[in-house]
This record gives C-alpha cells, sequence and structure tokens, in this order.
C-alpha cells in the first residue's frame, strides 16, 4: 500500500498543458502536446516519464479530451474528461468543470479512476506581452486504493510579447495520512513555425525527492 500511495501521488502531478481547464476549446478545433521528463536524484536511477494530451472542440460548449501518462516501468494512467464552462465563455475570468475517466496503472496492474475537477483562469496584458493565469483544484478516486487525492494547482504564462516567454507551474497532492507532495515548475515556451516548444526545470517532492528536466511539443489545429 506505501508504494502505491506513493504511485498515486507521482500520477497525481500529471496535470494538462498550461492547466487549461477554465478555457473550452473552439468548436472543431483541436489541440495536441506530447513531452517528456527525466527525473532523479543521487539515490535513484533516472525516470523517463512520457506524456500525449489532446483536445477537441466536439461542440461550443463542450470539449473533449484525452491525457496519457506513463513512467517507464512505474505508473500511469489514460484518462478520457469533457469540459464544461461555468456561467459565460466571454468574459476575463473564465471558469469550468471537468469530469473524467479511465484507468490508472502501478506496475503491472490496472484499476479504474475517475476524477472532477473545477478551474478558473483569467487573462491579463503587461508591457510585455499578454498572459494567463489558471487555478485547478480536483478530487480523484482510484481502484484498489482506500484513499482519495486532492489536488490544487496553479499556472502563470506569457502568450504573446517576447520570442522566449516564461511559464511557471505549481502543483500538489494530498492523500489523508500522507505528507503534501508538491513540484515546481519554472520553463520557457518558443514558437517555431506553427508548434509552440515548452523547456523546463522540475522539482518535486512526493516520498523522494527529485530534480527533472522536460522537453514538451504543443501545436493548435
Amino acid at each position: 500500500m506505501r508504494f502505491a500511495v506513493a504511485a498515486l501521488l507521482f500520477c497525481a502531478f500529471c496535470a494538462s498543458p498550461a492547466l487549461a481547464g477554465a478555457w473550452l476549446r473552439d468548436h472543431k478545433t483541436a489541440f495536441t502536446a506530447v513531452g517528456a521528463t527525466v527525473r532523479g536524484n543521487r539515490e535513484t536511477l533516472p525516470d523517463l516519464e512520457s506524456k500525449f494530451y489532446a483536445e477537441y472542440g466536439l461542440m461550443p460548449r463542450l470539449t473533449l479530451g484525452l491525457d496519457y501518462n506513463d513512467t517507464r516501468g512505474k505508473s500511469g494512467h489514460a484518462l478520457l474528461f469533457v469540459r464544461l464552462p461555468i456561467g459565460p465563455t466571454d468574459r476575463r475570468t473564465r471558469y469550468g468543470v471537468e469530469l473524467g475517466l479511465g484507468k490508472h496503472r502501478w506496475r503491472q496492474d490496472w484499476g479504474s479512476m475517475y476524477k472532477i475537477a473545477l478551474a478558473a483562469g483569467r487573462g491579463f496584458e503587461t508591457r510585455w506581452g499578454n498572459g494567463w493565469m489558471g487555478l485547478d483544484t480536483a478530487y480523484e478516486r482510484r481502484a484498489g486504493l482506500s484513499d482519495p487525492t486532492f489536488k490544487l494547482d496553479a499556472v502563470v504564462g506569457l502568450s504573446s510579447g517576447w520570442r522566449v516567454r516564461p511559464l511557471i507551474k505549481l502543483e500538489t497532492a494530498y492523500v489523508p495520512g500522507r505528507p503534501l507532495g508538491w513540484s515546481f515548475t519554472p520553463g520557457i515556451m518558443f514558437n517555431v513555425k506553427k508548434s509552440t516548444w515548452v523547456v523546463a526545470l522540475e522539482r518535486r517532492s512526493t516520498d523522494q525527492k527529485t530534480v527533472g528536466i522536460s522537453l514538451g511539443l504543443w501545436r493548435n489545429f
């Protein structure tokens, strides 16, 4: 059970790129993100985590998505979700709800999981360019584990202006009876043709403290 809880905390940080829970995808448009993170410390061998994330504007007020994550030889999940707005979608501050259902893995064992999340987001302007900030809170249950996971994540980034733009994410996860897990990830974004590349450093604390480097590729369709 101790290792299973550690895996649950490990998976809990697999948030969507830039925490998009308050924004819907435009109708009949899509977004994809692929990425990888290598992390470790002086006491353990490096872990390789791979991610795939996709969204599609199925209806004007409904976004359909897929969140897939795998850490080689350890844990992972595959989650289908829908995102719905709360209130008007034309305001600077937006709110959304996300409902997800899928499978999670610890070593070779698979089980069902579900997720309920609420999000708030707001755009802003500065003399350096336009930006956004978001706050997500989530409740997750995984079959085979007695306790849920509670998450609170935040992000701030610039979407225009500088050629190389900053992005900062803070993700937290709590399982009752366990210490709070957290991940702090500062990074940079830059455009190459129609794609956005993301390079980031990660400092994570679960059962063990690790340092990692991430590389991601985002694309709108």
